[in-house]
């Protein structure tokens, strides 16, 4: 056995001088292995000398756009000819995102590269998923559109850096947490919505007030990034954009013409048309509204008799109201709550009465809706001259009340008295 070894060390010794290779490189490692803007980036190039003699006389990295060009010369005094292992390190400092090649200039002499491929290259990202804030905007910090527990924050990231597994807490000037956002399982890319729930038992702060809005990462593992600033969680003035829309559920296409009308408690503050099509089963449109209570109706110009259709409002950042169905005879009116924390102007939570009366103009009339159920009790319609139309006592909560042509008309309901339109032309 020992004459083995002799042998096998002998052949070994003869192939290293044949090769008069000073330094074998098996590997090449880049340090930290997956780098940043941030990092001071090294490379590694681990292997072995040929022999007891052999040294690195010259070590030089450049960076040159996304070349690393190693200049590396190995040379001997001819020292024993056996295998040593070796680590040479080259310093090449912070580096611009991209990605990285690396290779041996014409004037590197005495070695042999054998590192695989693909460690000949490497990236370096811009956050290596952290981030860097100094390029991430904060666009806004709001009420949810339709609830009073939930607030949105809107972000831009124009450079993509990968803020891995991220999420948003703020927090009032005392320190105390106001709301926090579960974990998001993806990263911030270009705009990013949101949503953060409002902690159980919170008064949210008058508005305007002094807070901090924290970024984590990594399972809330790395504090990323932090806004001190004043926030008003109100929409600015004087109103905020929303979309009235109504989409087939899929069934048979519907096609047609559909009035929708948008409500306060005095009345018809908005209305168009919707038009769908067989190549178009939704449709919707802008509108700009304060904060306030509202109810959206939607019916048919003419009565379709296959397929559901539903209608609903929508903010940015997919926020939505619950969907009705569109009904081909009796109106069905959505009620919502439009920023209701900013109604008062205050972004407090205080009661908000809903509208008394609800119409609707259809053919024929107008649908007369209480929107708490109670019974509509005593109604007389007047048309512009005083003159009476209609009058009753109803005993449920809505009614349809008959005129003779579209038009505007005087409707009274207890003490209450409005301007409504009347009939569909």
């Amino acid at each position: 056995m020992q004459r083995t070894n002799t042998l096998f060390i002998s052949c070994l010794f003869v192939l290293v001088a044949q090769a008069q290779t000073h330094f074998y490189i098996d590997q090449i490692a880049v340090s930290p292995p997956n780098p940043t803007t941030s990092d001071n980036v090294s490379i590694s190039l681990i292997g072995n000398l040929s022999d007891g003699g052999a040294y690195i006389a010259t070590a030089v990295a450049e960076v040159s756009g996304n070349d690393v060009n190693i200049t590396l010369v190995a040379m001997s005094n001819g020292g024993i000819t056996v295998l040593i292992p070796h680590t040479e390190v080259l310093q090449l400092g912070q580096l611009p995102a991209g990605d990285y090649i690396i290779d041996f200039t014409d004037a590197s002499t005495g070695i042999l590269d054998s590192a695989p491929p693909p460690q000949h290259m490497f990236t370096v990202s811009d956050g290596g998923g952290v981030g860097t804030c100094a390029d991430l905007e904060l666009v806004s910090v709001h009420w949810h559109a339709f609830n009073d527990t939930v607030l949105m924050v809107l972000v831009a990231n124009p450079t993509f850096a990968p803020f891995d597994y991220p999420n948003f807490i703020l927090f009032d000037s005392s320190g105390d947490t106001l709301a926090i956002e579960t974990v998001n399982p993806f990263a911030i890319t270009d705009q990013s919505w949101h949503v953060l729930r409002v902690m159980d038992g919170v008064v949210m702060p008058p508005a305007p007030f002094e807070g901090r809005l924290e970024l984590w990462t990594g399972f809330t593992d790395s504090l990323a990034c932090t806004w001190e600033q004043t926030f008003d969680l109100c929409p600015p003035a004087p109103c905020a954009e929303l979309s009235p829309t109504v989409a087939n559920s899929g069934g048979p296409p519907i096609t047609g013409q559909f009035n929708w009308q948008l409500y306060d408690d005095m009345g018809i503050i908005a209305n168009g048309v919707f038009e769908l099509t067989p190549d178009a089963q939704q449709a919707d449109t802008s509108i700009c509204l304060p904060p306030g209570n509202y109810h959206l109706n939607v019916s048919p110009v003419d009565p379709f008799f296959m397929g559901v259709l539903y209608y609903n409002l929508n903010a940015p950042g997919w926020q939505y109201t619950p969907s009705l169905i569109v009904s081909v005879s009796l109106p069905v009116l959505l009620p919502f709550t439009f920023y209701g924390p900013c109604i008062s102007g205050t972004q407090s939570l205080g009661e908000h009465t809903l509208p008394a009366l609800i119409t609707a103009p259809t053919y024929g009339g107008i649908w007369v809706q209480h929107p708490d159920g109670l019974p509509l009790g005593p109604l007389w319609l007047f048309d512009m001259q005083g003159r009476l139309i209609f009058n009753t006592t109803a005993s449920t909560d809505r009614l349809f009340v008959p005129t003779p042509a579209p038009g505007v008309y005087v409707l009274r309901a207890g003490a209450r008295t409005v301007k409504v339109p009347g009939g569909v032309e």
